[in-house]
């Protein structure tokens, strides 16, 4: 009995390896998985392809878009230019006349401007030539300009020279003459003089040429301070404050009586 249980077999002990997932044998070829993966992914390629045409598309309908706004707004201001236009031309004579005058006022007053009275200051240069002279000859009048200058005076603190007179006088003497010359600027607008030659006529008498120059002084100023009519009045418009309105004053709430001892015990009888 021992010797039966000594020779029975062993049972035999299974070794169980956890797996995650069941066994799985592919008995396909290997074609056909690259087949499946080529498909895939010329779908994918498909599928970006069609998502980049599509946003192709609608850049291209956006861009469309705003060029036909563009264009619509452009052509609301051609046809708002054209229309100003036309009712500009509707009154072009009265436009053109309006430039002709203030352009003859603006010339008027740039011209007149540097205005000198020239017979005045001739006669009373006249004046101070002494009787025993034949007096002036000739003369000749120029006025500066920005291209021209006469230069400073003798001194800098004089004014800007604005014009010169060149003149040609008979003088008994070259003495008389520089004489004469001296007490030329004692005339209004005459600031200094120069002697440019003396020539001897053989008579006894001299042919002397000098230049006046004349400062701001001589001017009219006839146009100082015009100003037109409609210039003025907005002048005077703009000066004028705008009336404020003054607040208005707001009623004040009317307090609420209260109810006296009386009428409190009337309304609790009844």
């Amino acid at each position: 009995m021992s010797d039966n249980k000594s020779k029975a077999p062993k049972a035999r002990k299974e070794l169980k390896v956890p797996t995650a997932y069941p066994p799985y044998v592919n008995l396909l070829p290997p074609e056909v998985g690259q087949k499946k993966q080529a498909a895939r992914a010329r779908g994918r390629a498909i599928f970006v392809a069609i998502v980049a045409i599509g946003v192709v598309i609608l850049a291209s309908v956006g861009m469309n878009l705003y060029a036909l706004q563009r264009y619509l707004a452009l052509e609301n201001a051609r046809s708002l230019t054209q229309a100003l236009i036309t009712q500009q031309g509707e009154y072009n004579d009265v436009r053109v006349a309006d430039q002709m005058v203030k352009s003859a006022t603006t010339a008027q007053i740039f011209a007149l401007s540097t205005e000198v009275s020239v017979d005045d200051i001739i006669t009373a240069l006249g004046n101070k030539i002494p009787d025993s002279a034949a007096g002036i000859i000739s003369y000749s009048f120029e006025t500066a300009t920005p291209l021209q200058s006469f230069g400073v005076g003798v001194s800098v603190l004089e004014p800007e020279r604005i014009a010169q007179f060149a003149m040609e006088i008979s003088f008994s003497s070259v003495a008389e003459a520089d004489k004469w010359l001296r007490s030329t600027t004692d005339v209004t607008g005459v600031i200094d003089g120069t002697l440019v030659s003396a020539e001897n006529e053989g008579d006894g008498s001299f042919t002397v040429n000098v230049i006046i120059y004349i400062d701001e002084t001589a001017l009219v100023h006839r146009f100082d301070g015009f100003e037109t009519d409609a210039e003025a009045e907005a002048d005077e418009a703009e000066a004028e404050p705008t009336p404020t309105p003054a607040p208005t004053e707001t009623a004040e709430p009317t307090s609420t009586p209260e109810p006296t001892e009386e009428a409190t015990e009337e309304g609790s009888g009844s």
